[in-house]
């Protein structure tokens, strides 16, 4: 019901106290809840929670733009038809023994004394282009709200993102990347180590290169990325691991 607004409105005098009611452009007559609430001595944030929640209840609510001491804002409001069964929830043993018989001059007459007041001559006529420029700063608000929530999300992301380490599937894609370089340079003539074989032959010595090499390369990785270890480095820094290990090259001895 966000497209409502009212088309007329009227304070009325109700056993004592001023309830603010208005004709919107569905052409139904809707109350203030809080100024029922204010003059039952009702919690009023209390009765909008309930209200809301209630499978019946929330059906006959909406919003319309209404004058307040802050000027005109939005506000809760209830059809007609519904105040009395949401008055009906109100169990008068749990309010001001004062307030017990305002409370049941309410469930039995609000709604009629509300209507009646609306058949009547002197509604005052509300100021449809006023109403409309309301909307508009109502709307244009809740949208900077919403560029604002965006931009907090997009941050709390962010930082969110900037906190996660790898999943299983990137720790063993970087893994293998790892197996290949090493493997790689081990091959290579300008890395190799000589040793000897079982015929006491001198020979590469393939397992202590590669060795070598896996120490030197993990001992980058955890330099190059401040981590004790690759599985730490985070989600968002993996292509650049990635990228780091395939063109990594060992340091060579003096």
């Amino acid at each position: 019901m966000s497209n409502l607004y009212p088309v007329e409105q009227k304070v009325v005098n109700f056993n004592g106290t001023e309830i603010m009611a208005a004709r919107a452009s569905n052409g139904k007559i809707y109350a203030g809840i809080a100024w029922i609430c204010n003059g039952l001595g009702l919690d009023t944030r209390r009765q909008r929670e309930k209200i809301q929640q209630h499978m019946t209840l929330s059906q006959g609510v909406a919003t319309l733009p209404l004058p307040s001491n802050k000027g005109t804002q939005e506000a809760l409001v209830i059809e007609l038809d519904f105040v009395p069964l949401w008055l009906a929830t109100v169990n008068p043993g749990l309010v001001a023994k004062e307030i017990q018989g305002k409370l049941v001059e309410y469930q039995l007459k609000a709604k009629d004394v509300l209507a009646a007041a609306f058949i009547q001559n002197n509604v005052v006529p509300f100021d449809e282009r006023q109403v409309r420029m309301q909307l508009l700063k109502s709307a244009l608000e809740h949208e900077e709200r919403l560029e604002s929530v965006e931009q907090r999300l997009t941050e709390v992301t962010r930082k969110v993102e900037e906190q996660i380490t790898l999943q299983h599937h990137e720790q063993y894609a970087l893994q293998k990347a790892i197996n290949r370089r090493v493997l790689d340079l081990a091959g290579r003539a300008e890395f190799q180590q000589l040793g000897f074989d079982e015929q006491n032959y001198i020979t590469p010595d393939l397992g202590k290169v590669k060795r070598k090499l896996y120490s030197q390369i993990h001992r980058s990785i955890k330099d190059c990325f401040a981590v004790a270890s690759y599985r730490d480095i985070r989600r968002c820094d993996f292509e650049e691991a990635m990228k780091y290990v395939q063109a990594w090259r060992p340091r060579l001895a003096a």
